[in-house]
């Protein structure tokens, strides 16, 4: 994919920078924190679901919702990625944009679930009453993809309040729900699905405010056919990534029990869980980065932001690993102290990948979701054939060595192309100073004076000067 082809989606007019944009540090605490509520709402739930329906009906639950949540994720296009991008630039034209990008979500979602439907007997085992709930699980999915185009909207908006509400009011509804019928006896495969499918739906509410006035009035700027050709155009380089970036994050678990045996699977899904908590704070800083860096295209604040994201990461790892020995067994089980090993390398892989995350959000921030694809499918094409060799040889270990290995030319690639692009030296992402662990350090004592200043009788405002010094 050429620049060209890259750049075409901002051929129409440009909007000057805005002095006015939303604080990254905000954004970035916000998403951080909103990002926890999906584990923590499952892991309440998971007692309740597992109480109440059995092993069997567990089962019966995931099958009906895994083939909507795939639904989402294809029919969208990456429409709601391309949202953000052009509302950040462009909120005056939110309900146009926002109106094309849920019509044409839902006319492919449609055909999805037409192509659902022959597929049924596959899906359901050949069990009639559990086809009928994976046909359910994919009909409500509909909806839940409008909530998916409102959230990148709201991103684009600087609407950072209302995201993380819209994910707490997710997991509390479907939490709430979940135990009022578990209490009357009402918890059944059928009402877990319903429950579960319309708390993505309710938890829309939070976006009310988009469908009031845009900030401005329209000021010229693409008519609505033009418009919903560039968010195709955008958000199909964006699926292609994200399509790229699903088997990446699959591929492994799926090659490692046929290439070894299912014991070495069982210890690298456990290696994968832990090492993916370091990611949980990066991946929150990813959203909230291309969603502000798409409004202001700061190139100083995206490579300051992955410096200290990184630096943050490694902190959290070290933490992390050296912490590892001490828990994991009395956690998971005495068996499971073999996995100590690929946490620990695929933890160091988590830390490599992550100047490659910041970076690859400042190329779609920057408008070039091509060539983040392009990065992901470079990934991929390398990931593949490291397991391959890999795993027979090492098992767990050996799959989690080329998950390493493609972490580091994961990131190498976005650096360089992220570098090329923005006109800053690659080093700039990964390089850390000594004002980025100053910046860290002033971050942090904010945040906790923040916190402290809410205690009763705590008060601490910040002084002048500290509201002078960078943040995140």
């Amino acid at each position: 994919m050429t620049s060209r082809d890259d750049a075409a989606v901002d051929a129409p007019t440009e909007a000057p920078p805005d002095p006015d944009r939303a604080p990254l540090r905000r954004a970035v605490l916000l998403m951080t924190f909103a990002s926890f509520f999906v584990p923590f709402g499952g892991l309440l739930s998971s007692p309740l679901l597992a109480q109440g329906l059995g092993v069997a009906g567990r089962g019966e639950v995931a099958a009906a919702l895994a083939p909507g949540a795939l639904l989402v994720s294809v029919a969208t296009l990456g429409l709601p990625e391309a949202l953000t991008y052009h509302i950040a630039k462009r909120p005056e034209h939110t309900r146009s944009a926002v109106a094309w990008a849920s019509a044409i979500s839902l006319a492919f979602g449609a055909v999805c679930l037409l192509v659902v439907v022959p597929a049924l007997p596959f899906l359901s085992a050949g069990d009639p009453a559990l086809g009928r709930l994976v046909l359910l699980g994919s009909a409500l999915a509909l909806p839940a993809m409008l909530v998916n185009v409102l959230r990148g909207a709201a991103q684009g908006r600087q609407m950072w309040g209302a995201v993380a509400a819209e994910r707490l009011i997710s997991v509390v509804v479907r939490l709430l729900a979940l135990l009022v019928l578990f209490l009357v006896g009402g918890l059944t495969a059928f009402s877990a699905v319903v429950v579960s499918s319309l708390a993505l739906v309710v938890c829309g509410i939070s976006y009310v405010r988009l469908l009031g006035r845009p900030p401005r009035a329209p000021t010229g700027g693409p008519t609505s056919a033009t418009m919903a050709g560039w968010l195709l155009s955008f958000g199909v380089r964006v699926w292609m990534g994200a399509a790229a970036s699903m088997l990446l994050a699959r591929t492994g678990q799926l090659l490692v029990a046929p290439l070894s045996d299912v014991e070495q699977l069982g210890l690298f899904v456990v290696a994968v869980t832990v090492s993916d908590v370091p990611l949980i704070v990066s991946l929150a800083v990813r959203d909230a980065l291309f969603g502000v860096n798409s409004k202001t295209q700061d190139a100083e604040q995206l490579v300051v932001t992955a410096r200290a994201t990184w630096l943050l990461a490694a902190i959290g790892s070290l933490l992390l690993g050296a912490t590892l020995p001490l828990w994991i067994g009395p956690l998971f089980g005495a068996g499971f102290t073999d996995a100590i090993l690929p946490t620990l390398v695929l933890t160091a892989g988590s830390v490599v990948c992550v100047p490659g995350i910041l970076a690859s959000a400042g190329l779609g921030a920057w408008g070039r979701p091509g060539l983040r694809s392009a990065g992901l499918a470079v990934t991929l094409a390398v990931n593949l054939p490291l397991l391959v060799v890999l795993v027979p040889l090492g098992g767990a270990v050996g799959a989690a060595v080329a998950s390493f290995l493609s972490n580091v030319v994961f990131s190498v690639y976005m650096t360089r192309c992220a570098a090329r692009v923005m006109q800053v030296r690659g080093s700039d992402f990964v390089v850390v100073r000594g004002s980025d662990v100053a910046l860290l350090w002033r971050t942090g004592l904010r945040l906790l004076g923040g916190i402290r200043s809410r205690l009763p009788g705590r008060s601490s405002p910040p002084t002048e000067a500290a509201q002078r010094r960078p943040e995140l």
